[in-house]
């Protein structure tokens, strides 16, 4: 099962948001939407998600974090995209993410449902497979410890962009790579 988990991961977070930065002229900002609209959906949905773990003694502060630290998150990274790849209208960039059309159909249209989709079939799956609820709760404990990671890699990024100016192929590697290397991290202490 955990390699399954791991691969699934891995093919739904990195392999999409890669194919598109060398085959579909996704740029950096593209792919952080992409995740971004992914983490955010994830964090709505983590209050249904503790819900659902009752033998564990769990209040909303576990959920308020996540959603605190998704917030957190998306403001790194709009910083990090604004100072490192001027200029940038982050605005119209999101417009034409929205509206991006692959085979006819607006991404936004399709996309935005899939990733809510996805997250429901997740939650009806763990139910389903009848999960341990502590495991559940220490892949939830440790996603929340991984963007704390992540964010780390943000921050002193930010921080060096006043000083050296990254190539946009890096930070979709480093992006990707986070993407990568996170399932293998949440998922380390499954049998």
């Amino acid at each position: 099962m955990k390699k399954v988990e791991i691969f699934s991961a891995i093919i739904g977070d990195a392999a999409l948001p890669l194919l598109g930065f060398l085959f579909w002229d996704w740029g950096f900002y593209f792919i952080v939407l992409y995740f971004l609209f992914d983490i955010f959906i994830r964090a709505l949905y983590l209050i249904k998600r503790v819900k659902l773990l009752p033998a564990i003694d769990l209040n909303y502060r576990f959920s308020l974090l996540g959603i605190f630290l998704t917030i957190i998150e998306i403001c790194l990274l709009h910083f990090l995209v604004y100072f490192s790849l001027s200029p940038v209208s982050l605005f119209q960039e999101l417009w034409l993410f929205l509206s991006y059309e692959e085979l006819g159909i607006a991404q936004g249209i399709v996309l935005l449902p899939l990733l809510f989709l996805n997250e429901i079939i997740k939650i009806r799956n763990e139910i389903k497979m009848k999960s341990p609820q502590n495991l559940r709760y220490e892949i939830l404990k440790s996603s929340q410890y991984f963007q704390c990671y992540r964010m780390i890699i943000w921050s002193i990024l930010l921080v060096c962009t006043n000083f050296i100016t990254f190539p946009e192929s890096l930070l979709v590697a480093l992006l990707i790579g986070t993407l990568c290397i996170q399932p293998f991290y949440v998922f380390r202490n499954i049998a």
